[in-house]
């Protein structure tokens, strides 16, 4: 087996403050500090004091067969100390089910933490192991959602993820 990856970068993930208690996370455009023409990108702004979420849809890849990890590319707005916390829940809907997909739930959670760099702005990745991912299957429908888990987080300040990939496990 060899680990493959799917790319879902910021433009792939949606607000989602469509519920009560799902509130979503905020997109901003990010700019470098250095002179113009100077880098940018998009990132997804997690507040410190509210868990906010972010969900993406997409096809599994037809050669998935297992063990997929999430990985979360993030930094801190002003924190230099810390644990960063993150969960994640996975919905798979496979052609021929006998489920509306209009009525889909998230599968049970999954988390992931690290502790943050010692200076604000580094780059730092947060995997989380996807255990808990509703029978997923090659060319299942899966729709992903992420957010900051504030109860087991101790950063201060906000959480800028910048990038996120799924890897999993091929034929």
């Amino acid at each position: 087996m060899t680990t493959r990856t799917l790319p879902l970068p910021p433009a792939a993930w949606y607000p989602t403050n469509d519920a009560a208690n799902f509130d979503s996370a905020q997109l901003q455009v990010k700019q470098s500090s250095t002179a113009v023409p100077s880098p940018r990108w998009l990132e997804w702004l997690f507040d410190a004091t509210s868990d906010e979420f972010i969900i993406t849809s997409f096809v599994m890849p037809g050669n998935y067969v297992s063990s997929p990890v999430l990985k979360v590319y993030y930094k801190c707005t002003s924190a230099t100390s810390g644990t960063a916390a993150f969960e994640s829940r996975l919905s798979a809907i496979t052609d021929g089910d006998a489920e509306d997909m209009d009525s889909d739930a998230f599968a049970a959670v999954n988390a992931g933490s690290a502790t943050v760099p010692g200076t604000a702005g580094y780059i730092d990745v947060i995997s989380i192991a996807l255990t808990s991912v509703d029978s997923v299957a090659a060319g299942d429908h899966v729709v992903l959602s992420l957010n900051r888990d504030t109860s087991a987080d101790t950063v201060t300040g906000d959480l800028e993820v910048f990038n996120c990939e799924l890897q999993y496990n091929d034929v």
